[in-house]
This record gives C-alpha cells, sequence and structure tokens, in this order.
C-alpha cells in the first residue's frame, strides 16, 4: 500500500487517546472500570490514552459502546456513502503507530449490516505493541491476499496463507497478528459494521 495514499483521518489518531480520557472523566469512570465494562485490561487502556498502545477498531467499538458513544465520536464525518466505490477513491486510515492499515471497501449506511475492509499488516517490529485478544458479538471472515496472518482464537492460532480464509464468531476471544517481516494483506468482512 502507497502511504502517500493514507486519508488525513489518520491524524485523528493523535487525539483518540485523549477523546476516551475525556468521555472516561465525563462519565467519573477509573481505568478499572473502563477495562471492566470493555473487556481490555487497565494498563493497556492507560498506554492507549497516553498514545502508548494502538487500539485495533473492534477495541475501539468496544470502548465506545463502554462509554455509551458510538464509534464515530472518534472520527471525523469523512466517510462518504456512495454506492459504488472506487479503488482509486477508498477512505483509507490507521491508528497512529498500529500495525493495520484499513482500506474501507464498504459504504457508510445506516442500520449498515457488514463492514469491508482491505487490511494491510506492516511488520510487528514497526509498529506499537498491538491490540489485546478481544471478543465482542459478531461474526468476522477473512481472505488472505498476500502473506502469512496469524490468527489466535482462545489459546490456538492457524497461520493463514494467500489463498486461505477464516470465517467465526467475534464472540470468542482472538487477534490478528503478522510475525513476518513482511507485508500482509488480507480483506476483511466484519458485521455487525461498526460504522
Amino acid at each position: 500500500m502507497n502511504p502517500s495514499k493514507v486519508n488525513p483521518m489518520d491524524t485523528t489518531t493523535l487525539i483518540i487517546g485523549q477523546k476516551i480520557k475525556e468521555l472516561r472523566a465525563q462519565r467519573g469512570l477509573t481505568l478499572d472500570e473502563l477495562a471492566e465494562r470493555s473487556g481490555c485490561t487497565p494498563g493497556f487502556l492507560s498506554q492507549v490514552e497516553r498514545n502508548k498502545a494502538a487500539p485495533s477498531i473492534t477495541t475501539l467499538y468496544a470502548v465506545a459502546e463502554a462509554l455509551g458513544v458510538k464509534i464515530t465520536k472518534f472520527f471525523p464525518d469523512v466517510i462518504n456513502p456512495p454506492k459504488v466505490m472506487r479503488h482509486d477513491h477508498r477512505d483509507t486510515f490507521h491508528f497512529q503507530g498500529s500495525a493495520i492499515v484499513y482500506s474501507l471497501l464498504s459504504t457508510k449506511f445506516s442500520y449498515g449490516a457488514i463492514g469491508a475492509f482491505l487490511m494491510t499488516f506492516t511488520p510487528a517490529n514497526q509498529a506499537l505493541p498491538t491490540d489485546e485478544t478481544r471478543a465482542h458479538m459478531g461474526e468476522e471472515l477473512y481472505y488472505i491476499l498476500e502473506g502469512v496472518l496469524r490468527l489466535w482464537i482462545g489459546d490456538d492460532f492457524y497461520d493463514l496463507y494467500p489463498g486461505d480464509s477464516v470465517y467465526f464468531k467475534s464472540n470468542i476471544r482472538h487477534r490478528l497478528e503478522n510475525r513476518s517481516n513482511q507485508i500482509v494483506v488480507a480483506l476483511g468482512l466484519i458485521t455487525p459494521s461498526l460504522f
């Protein structure tokens, strides 16, 4: 993926931690309380609030639910809803320091049932510590286009190669990671839609 095509949306990553901290304070929640409600650890949330760790979309979704806001509270309103998404007009974003760059393949609709992303995973040694293992409502499907993606489901892991796909219920604790020194590109479908 061409880094020069990254949408200005990724500049919002500098304030995600600040927004979480502000919303937590407004609700009178401690890190421990927010961690319990969102399924994260207090240490990880503390790192996110200080921009020392990068949350995944699913973690941000869980934090947003715990804070009683929509995940879009953390993003500017730049995702347009055309019916056709041209390859050179995709909204592309990432959380600064995160190992994942997301290119939106789906559009924003009210009550959208599915979110589709082209996901590029940078090598782990080029990113901040990644997300904790997550569990949430919904289902996920990944199809590997390039590289080797490791999927953790509970205590088991699966190395997925180009042409491999996986489909699973998201209520099982899971995590995606690139353990190689090459990029990994995958098509990801998540329901319900996060946006």
